[in-house]
């Protein structure tokens, strides 16, 4: 048994920030707090780098490159540098806007869960550029668009967006243009979260989503869109977990772990924390959040790890580096040592 996982450090936000304020990178991790400031912490110490004033703390912020971009709920959008927290620009006008997607040069801004429709500004100034979404103008509400790196041959790439929505059987990738590069038929809609996510990324860089309540597939950009499994009873709208022949996915009653090279379920249920908030792959297997404040693993043969109790609800996990997971939630940002396939603190002894 390895060493138990533990909380590292812990950052009270003083204000329920959004659980999309918060974007980790390499080296850095960002989140809005304190109602009008933005933060650059160090991800393993939680030693501040730098601060900046924005309007709100109910935001989008991501992490692209040297680049940090923040999208206020009061619709401003700004962009500082990374590294030093220089404001570099600040462009007004995004309001109803909570999708942030950035794919090359070009960011591509979203209403929440597609209501208001895609524009794009440029990553080095700020300034408005032409998108045409006619493509997807019926595809009612949009999932958060996902960059992938298109293959159109494999020896070659080039930017695109993921694109579907829930009146739209289909999945699209585009250029940041708008036009489309390609597309696949789906046997129903993409199911979307209520913040408009509706992918989740496996260990080898597939993208995992819900067509329909019970199918299963992923998207590669080498190989497109493929079915990956077909459950007996509904899956909950939240991300599938993916790491080689394994698959975790929340059902009405519980948790199901799919053996996709056997084609076993176990499952887990009842699980007596409530709704699962978030989750997240770990070296020994997927980390549940619980509504209860629980945090639990569960490995590929279904085990279920001991329990570790929060002092908040989390709403939002995020792997880091070197073994870091990143917590957010009801005000409160926590990071978690998670060492690989390590044991877990009774609950016991986490609230001791």
């Amino acid at each position: 048994m390895g060493q138990p996982v533990r909380v590292l450090w812990s950052r009270p936000l003083h204000l329920r920030s959004g659980s999309l304020a918060m974007a980790v990178a390499p080296g850095s991790l960002v989140v809005a707090e304190r109602h009008s400031r933005l933060v650059r912490l160090d991800p393993r110490s939680g030693l501040q780098r730098w601060e900046q004033r924005v309007e709100d703390c109910w935001g989008t912020t991501v992490i692209a490159g040297g680049h940090c971009l923040y999208l206020s709920q009061a619709g401003v959008l700004h962009c500082f540098d990374l590294d030093n927290g220089q404001r570099l620009w600040s462009t007004p006008g995004m309001r109803l806007r909570h999708h942030v997607s950035v794919s090359g040069s070009d960011v591509l801004l979203g209403g929440c869960r597609g209501y208001h429709p895609l524009m794009r500004v440029a990553l080095a100034d700020g300034k408005c550029l032409p998108f045409d979404g006619a493509a997807f103008a019926g595809a009612g509400p949009l999932a958060w668009p996902q960059p992938v790196r298109w293959k159109p041959e494999r020896d070659s790439t080039a930017d695109g967006l993921l694109i579907t929505g829930t009146d739209l059987p289909k999945l699209l990738v585009i250029a940041t243009s708008g036009a489309v590069l390609a597309e696949w038929s789906l046997p129903a809609p993409v199911v979307i979260t209520d913040t408009g996510g509706g992918y989740g990324v496996s260990s080898d860089g597939r993208l995992t989503f819900l067509s329909g309540r019970r199918t299963v597939m992923t998207f590669h950009p080498v190989n497109g869109v493929q079915v990956l499994w077909q459950h007996e009873r509904d899956l909950r709208p939240q991300a599938a977990i993916l790491r080689g022949d394994t698959l975790w996915h929340v059902e009405d009653a519980g948790i199901a772990v799919i053996d996709l090279s056997r084609r076993v379920v176990t499952a887990i249920r009842p699980l007596p924390h409530g709704a699962v908030r978030a989750a997240a792959l770990v070296s020994g297997g997927v980390l549940f959040a619980f509504a209860d404040r629980s945090l639990v693993t569960i490995d590929r043969a279904g085990n279920v790890g001991a329990r570790l109790r929060l002092s908040a609800r989390i709403d939002r996990l995020v792997p880091g580096a070197n073994n870091l997971m990143h917590a957010v939630g009801e005000g409160h940002l926590v990071t978690l040592d998670i060492p690989p396939a390590s044991g877990w603190l009774s609950e016991a002894d986490a609230t001791r």
